[in-house]
């Protein structure tokens, strides 16, 4: 059994901002038990790491064509839950090309349970809120033109 240290994690979440080719994008659903469980606004469900590796590079194609210019870590709060599992609170830091050459950056939080047995896997993945939602307050996606 390893024992991760609070580094390691923070080190391990650090991989989600290394996103810029389709192979580090589905090389990211490797960090995701199969399955896990995923929950949100909208309720929660099991996911499978095979529906995950494929939805990944839409979603960073979704992100990419909204001028979505970077993902960083913002703040990483890691607490032991027991010998195995640890808790990660995050914030992630969006930032946003518009057509007029403006920046913007987005805020937002989740929170993940870790295996931390072996190698470092997401059981638990909570996001804080939908990000579409989050994308739509501010003007960054527009939402579609009802009939």
């Amino acid at each position: 059994m390893t024992n991760h240290s609070t580094e390691s994690i923070t080190a391990f979440l650090r991989a989600f901002e290394l996103t810029d080719t389709p192979e580090q994008v589905s090389a990211l659903a490797r960090c995701f038990a199969d399955p896990f469980l995923a929950a949100g606004p909208d309720g929660t469900t099991v996911v499978k790491r095979g529906d995950l590796a494929v939805a990944l590079p839409r979603r960073k194609k979704m992100f990419d064509e909204l001028g979505c210019r970077s993902t960083r870590l913002g703040s990483a709060v890691v607490t032991r839950l027991d010998d195995r599992y640890a808790m990660a609170r995050t914030t992630w830091l969006m930032q946003f090309a518009h057509g007029d050459g403006q920046l913007s950056e987005v805020e937002v939080g989740s929170t993940s349970i870790l295996d931390t047995r072996d190698e470092l896997e997401i059981v638990f993945y909570l996001t804080d809120q939908e990000i579409t939602t989050v994308l739509r307050e501010r003007g960054i996606l527009q939402s579609p033109i009802s009939a």
